[in-house]
């Protein structure tokens, strides 16, 4: 698969919803970090960064008035929207090789280690590990950027948060891997 695939169903991400698009690029430059804290191989950390930029590829299929609303989500917008991890996957699964390998992971960016996540309420190590980066990632960013119904929160509010939901939502090794990592970009940010 060429690079050139991934980004061109990123593109169409961006040109959809700009605000996805630049959250899954974040998600991706984190995601990446914490492969490398965790010293995962390159096979390993490819599908990490390619699960990362396509997590949010089926919001493609969600319309506009789900994606952008301005406040909380009824429940049947809500029940759209945690469709958005199968639709994606399915649209992987039809892709190329290198991206169909990427859309277990992209189906589980959203379950929990202790089995209450979508779409399909896996749990522990029956989530990839590579979706378990994915799912860690992808909250940090979404908690510290502004969000069409609420404002970011602080890095060390996010990371309380990751910290409080360690062994249910996530992964501990990871949440430490991603602890590490954003806190050496924010001591490397006050030294400048």
């Amino acid at each position: 698969m060429t690079a050139g695939t991934a980004h061109l169903l990123a593109d169409l991400v961006e040109a959809d919803d700009a605000y996805t698009a630049r959250h899954s690029r974040h998600v991706v430059e984190l995601a990446l970090a914490v492969a490398d804290a965790l010293g995962l191989d390159a096979a390993t950390t490819r599908r990490v960064e390619l699960g990362a930029l396509l997590h949010d590829v089926g919001k493609l299929a969600v319309p506009d008035s789900i994606v952008k609303k301005r406040g909380p989500l009824s429940r049947t917008e809500w029940a759209i929207m945690r469709e958005h991890t199968a639709v994606g996957a399915r649209m992987l699964a039809a892709a190329e090789p290198e991206l169909a390998a990427i859309a277990p992971i992209v189906r589980a960016s959203h379950e929990r280690l202790d089995g209450r996540g979508y779409p399909d309420g896996l749990a522990g190590d029956a989530i990839p590990l590579e979706a378990r980066i994915v799912c860690c990632c992808d909250a940090f960013s979404a908690m510290t950027t502004d969000r069409p119904y609420r404002a970011a929160m602080s890095i060390a509010a996010a990371v309380q948060e990751l910290r409080d939901h360690a062994d249910t939502q996530f992964d501990p090794q990871v949440v430490e891997a991603v602890v590490r990592t954003v806190g050496a970009a924010d001591s490397s940010r006050a030294a400048a």
